[in-house]
């Protein structure tokens, strides 16, 4: 499949990532963040929950015969089915929010999980550390509106970025493109896949800029 845009080490795909997972050549890291599996109403994606243990098996499935690095961002209503999809072994890094978004429940949720597996590879280091703590909200004073209805933070990608020494990074459900602008910033190669051409589009534009500052 020719890609959708390709510039400067940045390749966007336009389709469903488990048609285009095969073709691809190796990568080192696996960075995203899919839908949860939690009924949210995307244009063309079902989210359901029975749907989304067969789509999340899939995909890790795939992406793990072409890349030795995992973080997966997760949703907290699934905590007790992570096992089912992903490998043994999984640890937990913690994508903080300095803000809350309320929810119907007693407890509110202050942080994402985002699953990590595979071969991390490095000297200990006290700077990198399982959480991020994000200060803003995504929309917060001096920060752009993106169209998309749920962008991760860049700042927050970038942090779980350079956790690892990987050259070349995948997303394989890229949304506005946040996975990619990160991978622009910290010089590395990245390749991703979205399902909504608009949001292509959209990716393709902010990867043009070649300086974004997002705080």
């Amino acid at each position: 499949m020719a890609p959708y845009y390709q510039h400067a080490g940045m390749t966007i795909y336009h389709g469903d990532c488990r048609d285009i997972l095969p073709s691809l050549e190796p990568v080192d890291l696996v960075l995203t963040d899919p839908p949860y599996g939690i009924g949210f109403k995307y244009e063309s994606h079902n989210d359901s929950p029975e749907y989304y243990p067969v789509l999340m098996k899939n995909v890790v499935k795939q992406c793990q015969e072409i890349a030795t690095m995992f973080m997966f961002w997760q949703g907290m209503l699934n905590a007790d089915r992570w096992h089912e999809w992903f490998p043994k072994g999984f640890r937990i890094l913690a994508a903080c929010k300095g803000f809350v978004q309320y929810r119907p429940t007693t407890i509110q949720y202050a942080f994402d999980p985002v699953i990590a597996w595979g071969d991390f590879q490095g000297e200990p280091c006290t700077i990198r550390r399982d959480w991020h703590l994000q200060r803003l909200a995504p929309f917060g004073a001096g920060r752009p509106r993106i169209n998309h209805p749920c962008p991760r933070p860049l700042q927050q990608v970038l942090y779980f970025a350079s956790l690892v020494q990987a050259d070349s990074i995948l997303d394989p459900f890229m949304g506005s493109g946040t996975t990619l602008r990160a991978a622009k910033d910290l010089g590395r190669k990245a390749i991703g896949i979205e399902i909504e051409e608009k949001y292509c589009e959209l990716a393709a534009k902010w990867l043009a800029q070649e300086v974004f500052d997002y705080a």
